[in-house]
């Protein structure tokens, strides 16, 4: 075994051999990935996907402008139109273009990343074993290690869920452009001709450039890139300690930088404390408990069975420093690490940059920021050097025993099983990623205790109209204790109220937005929704005090600026109903409701003209909405073309089966219904004849209808 390696040691000096080698190494991976990823292209959208890519309007690429590529680098989920991600906003764009929302150009693009990172990382440290400082110790084995090192971390089972979970390129394709950066500055550092330098090094700041704007993440790459520099390129000498403390300040000081500019100042502050309000922890707890998640972490990197991967884990929160125990416990193994990397620098400086590389690119979702506990795709970019020093143990293991050469075949087989082991995990763990009803059902198995597996369990038989199954999902998830704050039930309380809506029981659907109001006092969406139901009661005044808080609350919610207009329209406050249906449309632009409303308005404030094109407007897209087509035939007929509004309303039956009209008519035409219907004087007279000169067998029908006039 020894010999095979100075062998390829001794080769990789030709040139030719160092091409066969990259592109065995990339044929390979890329084989091995696609293989245990080829069960994930008809895998579903997931949960974080649906705000950020199904919803995401500006995402939603029909031509190829520049100006509607630019819309996506703004596509914040929170409406705010502030540059959001926009490499990775980009690409979910142009898989929109070629695939609208078809999965399986979204997993293409996905693994493709994963690919191409994996190639580069090989790349990265291959020619990082072969640097100076390295060379002697690691140089003949460099091929081994990198190609080692790179297969177990991407065929690593954690890594499935920033790949097969599709909104989670942002992670990987931080993570893509993150390495090679690193190679490219790597390339630039050792070349000799100046030139060569400067394209290197410009390929490294476009990369850089490219991987903070998938993930604000990678604002540590400045940092790893001086580490990198001072331990295993000049060396970590006191001199060169000292040499590059005012580099290494600067250096902190872009990542900050780059923050204040996308953030603003309130980052480091009011916005910070602000983002837990509703969470079930509070800062200190957070920065308390994330030692404890960054071991476990590494117990999943070494230790990656399926039983043991899930999309949310059971993490107890840390109170203080000894509630739990193993609080202080996880700190001190953390600083131990730490201090016995730095200490071993000078004797093992790959080693030493390995550990620290792993928990310095932790360090920001592992913080103050306002975050959820644990995610596992977090480990994508920290992982990355995570098993070059395995890889390199095992390489001493089987030199160990190049005396005995049957321990050595032993260790090289343990080594294959690993691989077929982790690969075969990885194969697994993705059917997990099928459905939305596998992925949180695995949840509810894993982590029965928590919430948020009921919880989204619920919302996806909710979303699917299995009401019953949502209501149990739901109410257990409420049942159980969530710490000393608990005020995340509040979204359980408001996505009940949901189900009961749609299950009719609208005084339940009150109970619990009463609920979620009390939990989370500044929660706009429930008070919203609220507004909704007793509206729908008549009770006008009561709707609009509760629409006033909401926008108190978010005041750039289109659907409470609608709500708004709409009861203004029930008060006759035309005027101040057309403002608000403005504003609606301002915040998201050919909002169907409030155009339709916003038509209304026009009609009774006498601009039939302006009402006639909002109608034909929304028809032009959906010429089957029966409300909006009879609201234009009432528009048509006051302006005098009482010809064409006859049209109108016969072609309505043309598109829609009669009885249907009939059956919602029913509906519609009551006595103080929450629905703005037509005129009756006008529209029924013009649905009684188009009925009547369908067929005989109608006329009881438009019989029916004129009646509802006269009863009204």
């Amino acid at each position: 075994m020894q010999q095979v390696y100075q062998s390829i040691g001794s080769h990789a000096e030709r040139p030719v051999s160092k091409c066969r080698m990259a592109a065995f190494a990339v044929v390979s991976l890329a084989i091995v990935i696609f293989s245990i990823y080829a069960n994930t292209f008809d895998s579903s959208w997931h949960f974080d996907d649906e705000p950020n890519i199904l919803d995401n309007k500006p995402l939603h690429l029909t031509e190829l402008s520049w100006q509607n590529m630019k819309g996506a680098f703004f596509a914040s989920i929170d409406g705010s139109g502030r540059l959001y991600r926009p490499v990775a906003c980009l690409s979910f764009a142009l898989n929109y273009y070629f695939g609208m929302d078809n999965v399986f150009g979204y997993h293409l693009v996905n693994i493709s990343i994963h690919v191409l990172a994996s190639f580069f990382l090989f790349l990265f440290i291959y020619h990082t074993l072969n640097l100076p400082i390295l060379r002697a110790r690691y140089g003949p084995q460099s091929y081994f290690i990198a190609l080692l090192a790179s297969a177990l971390w991407a065929i690593n089972p954690i890594q499935t869920q920033a790949i097969s979970y599709i909104v989670q390129r942002m992670a990987s394709m931080a993570g893509m452009f993150y390495i090679i950066s690193m190679y490219f500055y790597l390339k630039g550092r050792t070349s000799e001709q100046n030139a060569v330098k400067a394209i290197f090094y410009l390929l490294c700041f476009i990369a850089g450039v490219f991987s903070f704007g998938s993930k604000e993440n990678a604002a540590i790459l400045p940092i790893s890139i001086f580490l990198f520099d001072l331990f295993l390129i000049q060396g970590l000498t006191k001199e060169n300690v000292k040499k590059n403390l005012l580099f290494l300040l600067l250096v902190v000081l872009i990542p900050l930088g780059l923050a204040l500019i996308l953030k603003g100042p309130s980052i480091f502050s009011a916005k910070i404390l602000s983002g837990y309000e509703g969470r079930e922890f509070t800062l200190f707890e957070r920065v308390l408990t994330e030692p404890r998640i960054i071991l476990f972490y590494i117990t999943l990197l070494l230790y990656p069975m399926p039983d043991r991967l899930c999309i949310t884990h059971h993490i107890p929160i840390s109170h203080n420093l000894i509630d739990p125990p193993t609080t202080i416990i996880a700190i001190s193994i953390i600083l131990i690490i730490l201090g016995a990397a730095v200490l071993k620098s000078k004797k093992w400086p790959l080693i030493s940059y390995c550990v620290i590389f792993f928990f310095l690119n932790h360090l920001l979702e592992s913080s103050i920021f306002p975050l959820e506990l644990i995610f596992e795709h977090r480990n994508y970019i920290p992982s990355m050097l995570f098993f070059v020093p395995i890889s390199i143990l095992l390489l001493k293991a089987i030199q160990f025993f190049s005396y005995k050469r049957s321990m050595q075949v032993i260790l090289c087989a343990f080594i294959i099983l690993v691989l077929i082991a982790q690969g075969h995990s990885t194969f697994m763990r993705n059917f997990i990623w099928k459905t939305e009803e596998s992925l949180w059902l695995d949840a509810v198995d894993k982590s029965p205790d928590l919430p948020r597996a009921h919880h989204n369990l619920g919302k996806y038989y909710g979303d699917t109209g299995q009401l019953e199954k949502a209501i149990a999902e739901y109410k257990e998830a409420v049942k159980l204790k969530r710490g000393s704050h608990a005020q995340t039930h509040h979204l359980t309380h408001f996505n009940l109220a949901l189900v009961y809506v749609s299950n009719n029981e609208e005084d339940k659907a009150i109970d619990h937005l009463h609920k979620a109001i009390a939990i989370f006092p500044r929660y706009a969406e429930a008070y919203n929704n609220l507004s909704i139901i007793v509206a729908k009661r008549g009770r006008y005044d009561e709707a609009y005090n509760l629409l006033i808080k909401s926008l108190t609350y978010n005041r750039n919610s289109p659907q409470a600026h609608n709500n708004l207009g709409y009861i203004l329209l029930k008060k006759n406050r035309i005027e101040e109903a057309i403002l608000e249906f403005k504003r609606a449309l301002d915040l998201k632009d050919s909002d169907p409701t409030a155009l339709h409303n916003l038509g209304i308005a026009y009609k009774y404030r006498g601009e039939l003209e302006k009402s006639e094109k909002c109608f034909r407007s929304l028809l032009a897209k959906d010429a089957r909405a029966l409300l909006t087509r009879l609201h234009l035939a009432e528009t048509l007929y006051l302006r005098g073309k009482e010809e064409v509004a006859k049209r109108i309303v016969s072609n309505t039956l043309d598109l829609l089966p009669p009885e249907v009209v009939y059956s919602k008519l029913q509906i519609f035409f009551q006595k103080d219904p929450f629905e703005i219907v037509p005129d009756r004087s006008i529209i029924l007279p013009l649905l009684k004849n188009a009925y009547l000169k369908r067929s005989v067998s109608l006329e009881k029908m438009g019989n029916d209808l004129w009646k509802i006039k006269d009863d009204t």
